[in-house]
């Protein structure tokens, strides 16, 4: 089974890519079937694989990539000759309905529809002719709350144990340089990326100057409950989908 997941930027693959791992027992691969591979230094391609069944992770390039992302990869065209069995998009919320989003990420696809937080069933035709089925899931983050993935992860952080404790210390020195000295940290995703950025360079101070991505392993997700029910949709890549 092949499966593609397009999301935003390198942070959201090298952590979809880290809890997939660890959670559902994915193991990254060197090497995708379908052939993506990164167009420019924003683009982020990880392949994945589980048994017979092999995962495509995509990060697009950033907020508003998505369809460059699917005209460049002729992502649609793809959809119709390969034996792709799902596609999913994990986009922020940023501030943003859920039929705003879906609009949005739906006009980039052509041949399929797709519905945030619900697995669907769509009915294709193949370049041969013959019929094939596509199943598609759109995952808005933070699901219930403006944001985009650094709410995600502070929502996430709130709720291990062993971290909760400096993730609210940074949220109070925040909040005092938003109130006093820093005004572009009364922008959300301003403020979220700040309080992640200090999190991780207080608890890592040795990897202060590092990428996103050096600190992932250094936090134990699989405790976050709330992180765990965000991503639950994961589960059902590489087995059935629960289509109503």
């Amino acid at each position: 089974m092949m499966e593609i997941v397009l999301v935003e930027g390198v942070s959201d693959v090298r952590l979809i890519s880290y809890y997939l791992q660890k959670t559902y027992g994915w193991k990254h691969e060197k090497n995708n079937a379908l052939g993506i591979s990164e167009n420019d230094e924003y683009e982020h391609i990880e392949s994945l694989s589980k048994q017979e069944n092999q995962l495509v992770l995509c990060g697009v390039g950033g907020n508003g990539k998505f369809a460059p992302f699917v005209e460049k990869h002729r992502i649609n065209m793809m959809l119709v000759e390969k034996e792709i069995a799902s596609l999913m998009v994990v986009t922020d919320r940023d501030e943003d309905s859920d039929a705003k989003v879906g609009r949005k990420i739906g006009k980039s696809l052509e041949s399929i529809s797709i519905r945030a937080g619900e697995w669907i069933r769509n009915d294709m035709v193949d370049s041969f002719g013959q019929h094939k089925i596509i199943n598609t899931y759109l995952m808005i983050i933070p699901p219930s709350e403006n944001g985009a993935l650094e709410r995600v992860i502070i929502n996430a952080l709130n709720d291990i144990p062993e971290e909760k404790g400096l993730i609210q210390e940074v949220i109070k020195f925040i909040e005092s340089l938003k109130n006093e000295l820093v005004k572009e940290l009364e922008q959300i995703n301003k403020y979220d990326k700040a309080v992640v950025g200090t999190f991780f360079s207080v608890r890592n101070p040795q990897n202060a100057l590092r990428s996103f991505g050096a600190f992932l392993q250094k936090v134990d997700w699989s405790k976050s409950e709330y992180l765990k029910e965000l991503f639950l949709p994961f589960m059902y890549l590489g087995g059935e989908k629960p289509i109503k």
